[in-house]
């Protein structure tokens, strides 16, 4: 297995690496720099999409090595291939696109880490050789979300299949090719973002329950509250964040419970279920705070 200080190449997600064009051209221990957008109609935005530069030596490696609050982990990938960077970026330039399950054409961040480790990780181990092309292998950082507990950084590494493509997965003639599995890794990334930014939140605005809820607990606490919050009809990630502080001041069931804070609003509030469920979402919200000193905080611990 070859071993990340191997790396001949690293692709830059310039979204997660801010001022990229500056930041790598102020570097000496890299050339080759080739912006994935440049020769495409998304040219314009070629400094905020996937970068790819080919590595002099180990330095930039041993930088994205270092977990650190300002690392590179989080801002790239690294490569190993004995091809050119024109042959590589001629490669990964099939990746810009996908079909949506609808057939609409979609941009992949391919070059975004938390992307590439959920996409790469749904083809399956080793990858399809026809997916990774001129590569011998692509190493992603993996790291622990901010609901759990962390761990020390580490490198997955994604390794081409020598056998044919065939043999490991059924492909269509484009690439990338784009199953079930992907699309749900890619879904899967979005429940991922939404779920940081909401912890965000939680730990800003309901700072003292959410360190009650045991952190083991903390990721399928959020999971199973946004499927009860948008079952019921939340549509926002506002929304989705009311329903989540509201959960954890009065418990998971304050909106079904025959005594929960949504029944109580109901009997104080005649015109409510007049209103749009997101509309009653807001207004119970305010209520509830307006009464918090009458009210009395459910005494069932926000888990499951």
């Amino acid at each position: 297995m070859s071993h990340i200080s191997t790396a001949t190449h690293a692709l830059i997600d310039g979204v997660c690496f801010p001022n990229a064009y500056q930041r790598l051209y102020q570097r000496d221990d890299i050339e080759d720099i080739e912006p994935l957008y440049l020769t495409t109609r998304w040219a314009s935005l070629a400094e905020y999409g996937p970068i790819l530069v080919k590595l002099k030596n180990t330095n930039l490696v041993d930088e994205a090595c270092k977990a650190t609050s300002d690392s590179l982990y989080r801002s790239l990938s690294l490569l190993s291939t004995p091809a050119s960077t024109l042959d590589l970026s001629h490669h990964l330039r099939h990746f810009i696109t996908f079909k949506g399950v609808e057939g609409q054409s979609k941009l992949l961040r391919f070059a975004d880490p938390l992307v590439a480790r959920h996409w790469l990780s749904s083809y399956g181990s080793p990858l399809p050789a026809v997916l990774m092309g001129p590569m011998a292998a692509w190493w992603v950082a993996n790291w622990a979300p901010n609901w759990a507990e962390s761990y020390p950084l580490r490198w997955q590494a994604f390794l081409a299949d020598s056998m044919p493509a065939a043999d490991t997965i059924a492909l269509s003639d484009e690439l990338p090719p784009m199953g079930h599995a992907q699309h749900a890794a890619l879904d899967a990334v979005t429940r991922w973002q939404l779920k940081e930014r909401l912890t965000e939140y939680l730990a800003q605005h309901s700072a003292a329950q959410w360190e009650r809820l045991p952190m083991e607990e903390r990721g399928q606490w959020l999971d199973n509250r946004l499927n009860d919050a948008s079952a019921w009809g939340a549509t926002t990630e506002r929304q989705l964040a009311i329903w989540l502080g509201l959960a954890l001041q009065w418990g998971n069931h304050f909106m079904t419970a025959g005594e929960g804070l949504y029944a109580h609003w109901v009997s104080h509030s005649p015109n409510a279920i007049r209103l749009s469920r997101q509309e009653q979402l807001k207004a119970l919200d305010t209520w509830s705070r307006t009464n918090a000193t009458t009210l009395t905080t459910t005494d069932e611990e926000p888990h499951g």
